[in-house]
C-alpha cells in the first residue's frame, strides 16, 4: 500500500467521537527487560529476557470547542478517574484501527494567544493490552426498531435510506409509541449499544435491546458498534425521532 495521509483519522471514547482534532498519537507499546546475567557470561556481556509489556499512552490534541461532546468527555473522565473503551480509526484505505482501554491523565485547554484559535489537548495512559485491528468488521447485515414486545415492527416506522451493511448513517421516524427496542443482526460479533452517545448494553444478534423511552417530537441518537475480535469495528448511526 502507498503512503496514506493521516487525514481522515478518528478517535472516540465508545460510541462518542472527539471531534476538532489536529493531531493524535497512536500507542507507542514497550517492555521491561530483566537482567539474567551470570558470573559466567560469555564474554561479559549483560543477558536479558522479556518482562511485563505496557500499551504507552495516546496523545490527543485539537481545537476546543466547548460544544463537542468528545472533548467534555474526557474532562468528565479524567475527574471520574475511570477506565473507559477507545477506537482510533485510521483512514480508510488502511482498514485498520487500535482499540484499547485507557485512564485520562492530563486534559489541557489553552494556550490561549491573541492571533491564534484556542486548543485542547489531552493524555490517554493505556490499561491493559491496545489491539490493532487489520481487517474490517463484516458488519451489521440487518436492524429493525420493535416495539416493547421485542417483534412486532413499529407503527408507521421509515428507515432512510434502507439499511445496507455498508451505510452508516441512517434516519427513522415513527409515530405513537413512547418506547422502542433496538433488534440488529450481526452473528459472531460483539454488539454494542450507545444512547445520546452513553452505552447502554450489549445485544446478541437476532436479539431485542432494553426499552428506550422516547417522548413526543424528541429525537434520540442511536449508535450501533459491532466488533469482531482482532478486526476494525463498524460503526453505525441512526436518528429516532417521535412525530408529533
Amino acid at each position: 500500500m502507498a503512503a496514506t495521509r493521516g487525514t481522515g483519522v478518528t478517535i472516540a471514547q465508545g460510541a462518542t467521537n472527539i471531534g476538532v482534532l489536529t493531531e493524535v498519537e497512536s500507542p507507542e507499546k514497550s517492555q521491561d527487560s530483566i537482567e539474567t546475567t551470570t558470573l559466567d557470561t560469555s564474554n561479559f556481556y549483560k543477558t536479558f529476557i522479556g518482562g511485563l509489556l505496557e500499551g504507552g499512552e495516546v496523545n490527543v490534541k485539537g481545537y476546543f470547542d466547548v460544544s463537542d461532546t468528545g472533548q467534555l468527555a474526557l474532562n468528565t473522565a479524567l475527574e471520574a478517574r475511570t477506565v473507559d473503551s477507545y477506537t482510533l480509526t485510521h483512514p480508510t484505505a488502511t482498514g485498520t484501527s487500535i482499540t484499547f482501554s485507557a485512564l485520562v491523565l492530563k486534559f489541557k485547554i489553552g494556550p490561549c494567544n491573541l492571533n491564534d484559535a484556542i486548543t485542547f489537548e489531552s493524555t490517554l495512559k493505556i490499561s491493559g493490552k491496545p489491539t490493532l485491528n487489520t481487517t474490517a468488521s463484516t458488519g451489521m447485515s440487518a436492524l429493525t426498531f420493535v416495539q416493547t414486545d421485542g417483534s412486532t415492527a413499529l407503527t408507521a416506522a421509515a428507515l432512510t435510506p434502507t439499511f445496507a451493511i455498508g451505510t452508516f448513517f441512517y434516519g427513522f421516524t415513527f409515530t405513537t409509541q413512547t418506547a422502542f427496542k433496538v433488534k440488529p443482526t450481526a452473528a459472531s460479533h460483539t454488539i454494542s449499544v450507545y444512547v445520546d452517545g452513553v452505552f447502554s448494553e450489549t445485544i446478541s444478534s437476532g436479539s431485542a435491546g432494553s426499552s428506550i423511552s422516547i417522548g413526543a417530537a424528541a429525537t434520540k441518537q442511536i449508535t450501533v458498534i459491532v466488533q469482531e475480535a482482532g478486526k476494525t469495528p463498524k460503526t453505525y448511526n441512526f436518528a429516532v425521532q417521535r412525530l408529533s
